[in-house]
């Protein structure tokens, strides 16, 4: 009787225990989608890039093409933050022709016929272009975002960084999955 009482016990508190972490459990919100994902890796990009000298506006401008659901959760996350003392700011651009003024430009998978002409408007220039097309470290972006084992994680190309003046820091390039460009590194 005492060990059946024991191992009640046992079990009672063990499920009392349990109770609490099945209800947490059950009233966390959704995993984040894929595109929220991004949408922070976008965002948190802002902190490990170096600008050339004389380039830092006022306001670092995020600009958007081809995903409105990023500017949405760009938007919310930006919201009275800043990177270096310079406030945030998101902005959707269309065309090729409304990327002046962009410090950091998304070009979405839905803009993909758009990519070549704002890679070209950009090209050179103090821009961090990034995307999730494939392929798009091969037509010069910077920054690709890939899918590996259900993870969004992304690979750099630092000579279009470095042809376009920007420096990305090692600490960024430590969690790529791959750094093409990179000196002694990946070709």
């Amino acid at each position: 009787m005492r060990r059946w009482l024991a191992t009640g016990l046992v079990l009672v508190a063990g499920m009392t225990k349990a109770a609490p972490l099945a209800i947490a459990a059950a009233a966390q919100p959704p995993a984040p989608s894929q595109l929220d994902v991004q949408a922070v890796y976008l965002f948190d990009f802002a902190k490990f890039v170096r600008w050339p000298e004389g380039e830092e506006h006022s306001t670092l401008t995020i600009c958007v093409a081809g995903q409105k659901g990023y500017a949405s959760s760009l938007t919310r996350l930006a919201k009275g933050e800043q990177i270096d003392s310079r406030p945030l700011a998101v902005r959707v651009v269309q065309t090729a022709a409304d990327v002046t003024g962009c410090d950091i430009l998304f070009v979405g998978v839905s803009a993909k016929d758009q990519e070549t002409a704002m890679l070209a408007a950009t090209a050179g220039k103090p821009v961090l272009t990034v995307s999730d097309i494939p392929g798009f470290l091969d037509s010069g972006g910077m920054i690709q975002f890939v899918v590996i084992d259900q993870r969004v994680r992304f690979s750099v190309d630092l000579r279009s960084a470095t042809h376009s003046g920007i420096g990305l820091s090692s600490e960024l390039l430590k969690v790529a999955v791959k750094v093409n460009g990179a000196s002694g590194g990946t070709p």
